[in-house]
């Protein structure tokens, strides 16, 4: 394809802050409270109309590693669990402690979107809604600016810090940080899916719900449904008993490739409907139900990250380590969702012991880098360490959510929302640390890092 030349052109600063938080979901919103009620002049950029990110834009839910594996001990503090006990009080969320009784935190997202602006409003950074990041203007290993475009066309953002929440490491991409992607053997990410909201439901009793498993697994079997889970509850995007919000859609593709975005977005809404066509005829209780609501964007899990000093490993997760840099908890297990996007045949996570008896790459030629046990010990949860958060070659960024220093099987534990919010929270507050000493982002001292988040109500260990 020929290229074609932008013509040089300067750039109106439309912002001058200490902290600039690029993305409002769960890793960007957490990250520029924090940084505000630091005292760091903070902006906060969302392409959205919203804040939250796949909590909000995707439906995702429920928030999950707020509580040690397989316990009720919370291991979520701080602004993540300020944000779930606002959303209990405006009723869009069961309270705190009945949560941790909980597999994760099931919300409403509308109730978050309202919820998010509230604390950010309260919190002071200055918010740019329907703003895309568009590049970075990078001196002398530091970002100068961020260039970024919205109905007011392209502008540019002058900060101390940056903080890259985009999910995708876009930022540090742009940057010139080094990134990476997917599994060591072919770069492969998980598969994405799609949630939806299905109303004018009854819940099934017990032998009923058996029998439309049985036949959604037949009817996925056959071909007829893509969906790796023949399940028909999930409330975790919902609270109310008329509706569920089922996490059954699968696509294999590569999230940084607007190609396979869109080819993803065409086909899971395909699938979605005929989903809830087979639910109409098929699941008793759900004669009358009707597809309610479907997603602002395609769920992702996993995407582009960063190479830190530093990269959360299976083994942290599976020992449940917890660094001496540790600047907050997961808990979550090794969820890889197939990257090849199958479902047939009860396929479900990448491990040693996969059902499919289809042809994979990954059974046939690098078996010996699939695991057998994918869960961190009974009671543990393991540390996201600091170093995992700064970015190489640029000296003035920090990283949060799922685009950390994370192997492939890291990535898998790491990513869910609870944790990224954790991380969020930790990267504002180094962040606005950062801006206020004018230190790069590896010199931050950890210890004074680690004290301002435990005096905020972060939990850093067990």
């Amino acid at each position: 394809m020929p290229l074609v030349t932008e013509p040089a052109r300067q750039l109106e600063v439309i912002a001058e802050v200490d902290v600039c938080v690029i993305g409002g979901g769960p890793g960007g919103l957490p990250a520029a409270v924090a940084a505000a009620r630091a005292g760091a002049r903070t902006m906060l950029v969302e392409r959205y109309g919203f804040l939250g990110g796949m909590a909000t834009a995707g439906l995702i839910g429920p928030i999950l590693s707020h509580r040690a594996h397989e316990s009720t001990q919370p291991i979520l503090g701080g602004i993540p669990q300020e944000i779930c006990r606002r959303l209990h009080e405006c009723g869009g969320a069961p309270p705190w402690e009945e949560a941790l009784q909980q597999w994760g935190v099931p919300f409403d997202p509308e109730v978050l979107k309202l919820v998010a602006d509230e604390i950010v409003c309260e919190a002071g950074p200055d918010l740019l809604l329907h703003t895309w990041f568009a590049g970075t203007l990078v001196e002398d290993g530091r970002i100068a600016a961020a260039v970024v475009e919205s109905k007011s066309g392209r502008q540019a953002i002058r900060a101390k810090m940056f903080v890259d929440a985009t999910g995708d490491a876009d930022v540090a991409f742009r940057a010139g940080a080094p990134t990476r992607q997917g599994r060591d053997a072919d770069g492969a990410v998980e598969s994405m899916g799609s949630m939806f909201r299905v109303g004018g439901i009854r819940t099934p009793n017990a032998e009923e719900a058996q029998a439309a498993a049985a036949a959604l697994q037949a009817a996925i079997e056959s071909g007829e449904l893509c969906m790796y889970n023949p399940g028909i509850g999930g409330r975790s995007s919902t609270l109310r008993l008329s509706e569920v919000t089922p996490n059954v859609t699968r696509f294999a593709g590569d999230p940084t490739s607007a190609r396979d975005l869109t080819t993803g977005e065409l086909r899971l809404r395909r699938d979605t409907r005929r989903i809830v066509d087979f639910y109409r005829k098929h699941v008793p209780g759900y004669e009358e139900c009707f597809l309610s609501v479907t997603p602002a964007q395609i769920g992702i899990r996993e995407s582009r990250q960063i190479v830190g000093s530093y990269a959360l490993t299976a083994a942290d997760i599976l020992t449940g380590r917890i660094h001496e840099d540790a600047i907050a908890l997961g808990s979550w297990w090794i969820d890889i969702h197939c990257p090849l996007g199958r479902v047939q045949h009860h396929t479900h996570v990448c491990r040693a012991d996969c059902p499919s008896p289809d042809p994979c790459p990954m059974l046939e030629q690098h078996r010996d880098r699939l695991l057998a046990n994918l869960y961190p010990p009974a009671g543990g949860a393991y540390g996201i360490p600091y170093r995992s958060l700064v970015a190489q070659r640029v000296s003035n960024l920090l990283v949060s959510g799922r685009c950390i220093s994370a192997t492939h099987e890291g990535m898998g534990g790491a990513r869910v929302m609870g944790t990224c919010m954790a991380i969020g929270q930790a990267a504002g507050t180094a962040a606005a640390i950062a801006a206020e000493k004018g230190l790069p982002a590896a010199e931050v001292n950890v210890a004074t890092l680690q004290a301002a988040l435990r005096a905020d109500g972060a939990v850093l260990s067990l």
